[in-house]
């Protein structure tokens, strides 16, 4: 017969000495191992979890089949089991699998759900340890994609990836065609020359770029600046040679238009 008391938890009910009621308020350990101790349970299953007495275990999230035993947040406690619903039923998943909104998958193996639920790979990429990969010996890749070691990319337009796996561009640039803002299509190559702005320069004598990038002479020395060997000279109207004296370099932001 079930007892009824002043307090019941999860179908029981408990009586302490003289018939009052235990007191298992929060905080009360010992009232409440007794409360565990002297609870008669409707349920024979029921366990004491944790100074609480009458737990479900068939049925707790908390506790299923057993004290401290949760289930994952999108599974439920079904006779004992952590179950994983699926089109109206449930299933139980295996080792290593995850429940996801449509069931049981294997993210370390599922494209579809690789490494964690709803986490799909590219088309072409394999999920190996819960990673989407690529390789000679795997899938291919889409049709203008390249295999890089973190996945397929698309190498025209990937700024991690721009115009070669591994190459990546400076914060803030974009990648066009294979090529980060501002880079030149090739390498350059001539003595003296370096890539500004996609077109490489003579930093010899171009005096709009003398020694570096948007060094320009005719901001420093005016019109007649010229540039000599990376360095800003000063030179006469008629094109003779005049004052040969090197300018010392200086910061141009202020001076440009």
């Amino acid at each position: 017969m079930l007892l009824v008391g002043m307090f019941s938890v999860g179908g029981c009910s408990t009586k302490g000495p003289n018939n009052s009621s235990q007191d298992m308020s929060a905080g009360n350990g010992d009232a409440a191992l007794s409360a565990c101790a002297s609870a008669k349970c409707e349920n024979p299953t029921d366990q004491c979890c944790n100074g609480v007495p009458c737990v479900d275990i068939q049925t707790s999230q908390m506790n299923c089949g057993g004290c401290g035993m949760p289930c994952d947040s999108t599974e439920v406690c079904s006779n004992g089991l952590c179950t994983c619903p699926n089109g109206g039923s449930d299933e139980v998943c295996p080792m290593g699998a995850l429940c996801c909104s449509d069931g049981c998958h294997d993210v370390m193996t599922d494209t579809n759900n690789c490494g964690s639920c709803d986490n799909p790979c590219q088309t072409g990429e394999a999920c190996t340890a819960g990673k989407c990969s690529c390789g000679p010996a795997g899938p291919s890749c889409n049709s203008g994609q390249t295999c890089c070691p973190a996945g397929c990319s698309d190498t025209q337009t990937d700024v991690n990836n721009c115009g070669t796996c591994g190459h990546a561009c400076d914060p803030g640039k974009g990648c066009t065609n294979g090529l980060c803002d501002g880079e030149c299509a090739s390498p350059c190559t001539g003595l003296g020359e370096i890539c500004c702005d996609g077109s490489c320069i003579d930093k010899l004598n171009d005096p709009k770029n003398c020694g570096a990038c948007g060094y320009d002479c005719h901001k420093v020395l005016g019109i007649f600046g010229g540039c000599l060997l990376g360095k800003c000279i000063t030179g006469n109207p008629d094109g003779g040679a005049g004052d040969m004296g090197m300018s010392k370099p200086m910061d141009l932001a202020a001076k440009h238009d």
